[in-house]
Parts: structure tokens; sequence; C-alpha cells
């Protein structure tokens, strides 16, 4: 999950099991919904209980690994993904090859959330 770009359909799923689970809902009985999961899942200081949006929570994951190639850029992965797709730019300037892997397409997704987040700051070197 938090490296590759996990398929809609399958968070999808796996917030229904989860749903299901909360709602103690069972083939032979019916439960009463409470709250509409959408507010359930919005965070505790909202009024939610918390549950993630495992659509968003996926992709900030796989963002978390961007930000590590930005950070760590001697690593063997950042150097190996340098070489093979932004030999010529950086990661956040990088854009998609012709023939790209599932990995790099995920990291990719990721991006956007670093582009929303990110900031340049200018300082004195201190």
């Amino acid at each position: 999950m938090s490296v590759f770009k996990l398929p809609l359909g399958l968070c999808n799923d796996m917030q229904g099991a989860i749903a299901k689970f909360w709602w103690g809902l069972t083939k032979e009985k019916r439960s009463i919904h409470w709250s509409r999961w959408e507010n359930l899942s919005q965070a505790k200081i909202r009024g939610g209980l918390g549950f993630k949006d495992l659509s968003c929570f996926n992709q900030a994951l796989v963002a978390k690994q961007g930000w590590r190639l930005i950070q760590a850029s001697d690593s063997l992965v950042a150097q190996v993904l340098k070489a093979r797709y932004f030999k010529h730019s950086s990661f956040m300037d990088a854009s998609l090859s012709s023939k790209p892997s599932y990995i790099w397409r995920s990291i990719l997704w990721g991006r956007e959330v670093l582009k929303k987040g990110c900031r340049w700051r200018i300082g004195d070197g201190t």
C-alpha cells in the first residue's frame, strides 16, 4: 500500500468490509446505520470517528516515497529511478516516459500530493 497505487475498486472493497464490520452487518441480520459513512470518516477533531479514506491514504503513502526520493537522493532506489526516468531534470519536473513501470506511475501519482503541499522557502542557509 505504501509503494504501489492500489486500484480504486480494491480500496472501495476494503472500505466496504470495514463498514460492514463496524455496522455489524451479516447476511441474516440487518442493522441500523446511525450516521453516513462520510461523516464517520471525518477526523475526530471534526466530529467523526477518524476512519481513513483508503484511496487518499494510499496516495499519501506513495507520496512519502516521492519525498524520500527528494530527501535521500543518494540512496540506491533514488539513483536507479533518476538514471531511468529523470536523468536531466528533477523529480518534481519529471514526466511519464514511454514505457514506465507501475512503481514509477504510482510515485508520479503520489507526487500530486507533494505539488500541492511543497513550498520554496528562501533563507540565509543557516
